[in-house]
């Protein structure tokens, strides 16, 4: 167990990802004193990674002109489910971890307390506390990226489920008969999934611009979010197609959630969000609006999230602060 210290109000945030980690040392009016990016390298292995993590915290403090005993306290959003209260990764399919007590051992190596959380719902929180989820007490997150997560506050506070998995609507099965790999949200409106069906829909198009996008592929072995947002913007008919197609499916599933849970607001963010913008939400919410039900919702609020890039690292560090006694 972490020794108690005098506070001194800083608490660094951690979005891990499973290609690249960000921490940010964030002071007491919730200013972020210094930001350090670096890869994650999973293939380093559990311990590999959390060595990287723990050398991450420590570059961000010198940056910020502390060191590890001017922190409160650290916080974590991983993605995977996450046990809140025992701090255990349940399972980090791009990370390669199952049932991994990050928060233990964090807690042994740094001496200090530590919050491990979802990393939507660590990005959620800040788009709660600090962003564009600041006047609502019940809010449903979707972000979308290299996959789809999402994350749930009810009553002003994260709701996790009984099993830590709450949120998830990523999973949602869209079609029960699509065979492996055909079947969910993140299966059909991701951005692994959106170059997919380009890859496969290319030939159709010999005028595309996303024709030469595919040589220079990003690390991840994709085509990055900017290249599509880009061909998006000028309208290039294969790229529209299918992120037209992406985000009438991504208004439908996300009318369902409301539907079920009848939140005020939703929030969309996650680099895919981000890059192509007002056309793709407005496509987003005219699906939701045909299929949400009754019609009195809606009137739920769709908002872009605020915090950008910032968001993960922001909720991080607000739920470390949280489980400083």
């Amino acid at each position: 167990m972490a020794k108690k210290r005098k506070r001194s109000g800083i608490v660094a945030g951690v979005d891990l990802g499973g290609t690249n980690m960000a921490v940010g040392i964030v002071g007491k009016n919730c200013e972020i004193l210094a930001q350090v990016k670096r890869k994650t390298k999973a293939a380093m292995g559990r311990d590999g990674v959390i060595d990287r993590i723990v050398e991450t915290i420590e570059r961000a403090c010198a940056e910020a002109g502390t060191n590890l005993q001017g922190l409160d306290a650290v916080g974590i959003g991983a993605p995977s489910a996450i046990d809140f209260d025992e701090g255990m990764v349940i399972n980090a399919g791009n990370l390669g971890w199952k049932q991994v007590p990050l928060k233990s051992i964090l807690e042994k190596r740094l001496d200090m307390p530590v919050a491990v959380d979802n990393d939507v719902n660590a990005a959620l929180w800040g788009e709660a506390s600090l962003g564009a989820a600041r006047n609502w007490k019940a809010v449903l997150a979707v972000w979308v990226g290299t996959g789809i997560g999402g994350g749930l506050i009810l009553g002003g506070e994260i709701w996790r489920g009984s099993f830590h998995t709450a949120g998830e609507i990523g999973q949602m099965i869209l079609y029960p008969r699509g065979g492996l790999g055909r079947r969910t949200l993140e299966e059909y409106c991701s951005r692994v999934s959106m170059v997919r069906a380009m890859e496969t829909l290319i030939g159709f198009y010999p005028q595309s611009k996303m024709r030469a996008a595919f040589p220079a592929k990003s690390e991840d072995g994709m085509v990055g979010s900017s290249a599509i947002a880009a061909a998006y913007e000028a309208g290039d008919e294969l790229t529209v197609r299918v992120v037209d197609d992406a985000a009438d499916l991504l208004g439908m599933a996300i009318a369902n959630a409301v539907t079920l849970l009848s939140v005020r607001a939703v929030v969309l963010g996650g680099g895919v969000t981000e890059a192509l913008g007002k056309r793709y939400v407005e496509r987003v919410r005219e699906s939701f609006e045909w299929n949400v039900f009754p019609s009195t919702l809606k009137k739920c609020h769709i908002a872009v999230g605020e915090l950008g890039d910032r968001a993960g690292v922001l909720g991080a560090a607000l739920l470390a602060r949280s489980c400083v006694k």
